[in-house]
């Protein structure tokens, strides 16, 4: 592994090949509602540049 300045404990977390699990209803939920979230604020942001609201 590249030394990137943390150790090997701390580089698990930032998800390797073997730590991936199963996604649980709790994640599948959470994914959900962070993309909702996000494409409500691309859909705020692009009404605000188009000038749909003032």
């Amino acid at each position: 592994m590249a030394d990137l300045g943390i150790s090997h404990t701390h580089a698990d977390q930032y998800g390797s090949a073997r730590a991936k699990r199963q996604l649980t209803a709790r994640g599948k939920f959470h994914f959900a509602v962070n993309a909702a979230l996000v494409a409500a604020a691309f859909v705020f942001v692009a009404a605000l540049v188009c000038g749909v609201i003032a």
